[in-house]
């Protein structure tokens, strides 16, 4: 495996809960779709932050050994998880909350079951809604984010990554499968641009963190918030966020 995918899936990376617990010392957890029960891999809800900052959260954790890993689907969501999450923005739109997205999965759940209950038109509906949303919008890539179940999450105002996080539509695994075995995963990775500082210097990266700076979890938090303030700031976020994809496409179509 390649040393930087080693790193992101440590048992011991930095995880979606222990940033909600330091950013929200209070939260209310969200539990369930109301129809297919919970996703043990998704911690949603609401809470204030120390500065008394309403936030709804939404965090994908893959879990940090094989027990946990076992019972949260190494982080790729289910139908349950990506309707849960679609019930809390619209939450946080009637309430005025911002929205922070915490982030580290390898994509969707593609089990036979998830496809039965409609998990491509759960994806679609995140995205639509994240898309729609009238709140500051924030995604923090804490590991890495694949395929239409991390993009679900990625429709957001500003996004935020540690520098060792990849970003893209497919695993580093699956793009050498689609070319059938003539790039390695460590090429597949330097072909496309799904690290942070390739992403930041195309202009789809807002913010990149240092994942080597001590006291982590607080300069993530400190980073949401601050972004959050600047989004606040702005007078329409829908539109903002509209521009700021369109931007990406208008580069990538020129190449």
């Amino acid at each position: 495996m390649d040393e930087r995918l080693r790193r992101l899936r440590a048992a011991d990376r930095i995880s979606a809960p222990m940033v909600i617990k330091a950013l929200l010392p209070t939260l209310v957890r969200q539990h369930g779709d109301r129809v297919l029960g919970d996703d043990q891999a998704l911690t949603a809800g609401f809470g204030r932050t120390a500065q008394q900052q309403g936030l709804a959260v939404l965090g994908v954790d893959r879990g940090h050994d094989l027990v946990t890993r076992r019972q949260k689907n190494g982080g790729a969501l289910t139908v349950a998880g990506y309707r849960t999450a679609l019930r809390v923005i619209e939450h946080a739109e009637k309430f005025d909350l911002p929205v922070v997205s915490l982030i580290n999965m390898p994509g969707a759940d593609a089990s036979p079951k998830s496809e039965r209950f409609g998990q491509s038109q759960a994806i679609a509906d995140l995205i639509a809604a994240m898309g729609q949303l009238t709140v500051p919008n924030v995604v923090v890539f804490l590991g890495e984010g694949h395929s239409g179940g991390a993009l679900a999450f990625a429709n957001a105002n500003a996004i935020i990554m540690l520098d060792d996080s990849l970003f893209n539509v497919a695993s580093p695994e699956a793009v050498a499968a689609i070319l059938h075995g003539q790039q390695t995963v460590s090429d597949a990775i330097d072909l496309l641009p799904m690290t942070a500082s390739d992403l930041q210097q195309r202009g789809l990266v807002d913010h990149v963190i240092d994942h080597t700076q001590p006291d982590l979890v607080q300069v993530i938090c400190q980073q949401i918030m601050a972004t959050v303030t600047d989004l606040k700031s702005q007078t329409n976020l829908t539109q903002q966020r509209e521009a700021k994809f369109q931007r990406f496409m208008d580069w990538w179509s020129e190449q």
